[in-house]
């Protein structure tokens, strides 16, 4: 009864986000923020956890990337274990589960993407929600293969697991001299506000293909999360080790 209860005050705070969020979306019209709905409710940073919730903060707040820290420590011990990082990716799995039927599915993902974290739905991520169904293993390896960059894994991670990066090629323009340079990676979605470089965390765990999660794919997709963030070999995640996101960079050199 007491995961329930955990269960149901998350889900009821990703609701609350939700509402918040489109409530606070800029109206038509308003180009400078075509999915302004966080910055117009005053939140200027961003955290995507590895799990995929979005942690939000405020100017002059603390990175959001300690508010996760805090949830998933669920012994307030500093550190996070494997089981901490794996509870975490489960409660998140649940409380985005809203029929219970152990499956992330499109309507569930599309919540996800479009209500909880719009930030993330740049050019190339949505044409992922606004391509016709395609049933089926193969239909979900071709909508992939359209898009560049989202079917390529990072050195280390699994296969499943889609990459942050848009691939670009590995050689720029031409400069005035006629020699080439190398091309900037560009991130995409999640990638600038996470850990590591998924640019959409919830379907990277899709590792069948098949259109929607299992919560035993999500744990796997934990399982290897964990251990591409625990540098140290040692079983446990402390916030000193943890590496800075993009934005945080971003944000740390402005300052």
């Amino acid at each position: 009864m007491r995961g329930t209860g955990k269960v149901m005050r998350r889900r009821s705070a990703i609701l609350t986000l939700g509402l918040l969020l489109v409530g606070a979306a800029a109206q038509p019209g308003q180009a400078q923020q075509p999915r302004g709905g966080p910055a117009a409710a005053g939140f200027t940073q961003l955290f995507i956890s590895p799990c995929g919730e979005p942690y939000r903060g405020k100017a002059g707040d603390p990175y959001p990337v300690a508010l996760w820290f805090k949830q998933a420590d669920l012994n307030h011990d500093g550190v996070i274990d494997k089981a901490e990082f794996r509870a975490d990716h489960a409660g998140f799995f649940d409380a985005l589960d809203a029929d219970g039927d152990g499956y992330l599915n499109g309507p569930e993902v599309a919540f996800y993407e479009r209500r909880l974290v719009p930030d993330i739905l740049g050019p190339e991520l949505s044409r992922l929600d606004a391509a016709p169904p395609i049933p089926g293993r193969d239909g979900a390896r071709l909508l992939l293969a359209q898009l560049p960059g989202l079917g390529q894994s990072p050195e280390g991670s699994h296969p499943g697991d889609r990459s942050g990066y848009l691939d670009q090629g590995a050689r720029g323009p031409e400069n005035d001299l006629g020699a080439t340079r190398p091309r900037q990676r560009e991130l995409l979605g999640a990638a600038a506000y996470g850990l590591l470089a998924e640019a959409e965390p919830v379907r990277a765990a899709d590792t069948d293909l098949d259109g929607r999660i299992s919560k035993a794919e999500f744990l796997a997709a934990a399982d290897r999360r964990f251990k591409r963030l625990d540098k140290r070999g040692d079983g446990k995640l402390t916030l000193d080790e943890l590496p800075m996101t993009a934005a945080q960079a971003r944000a740390a050199h402005r300052r």
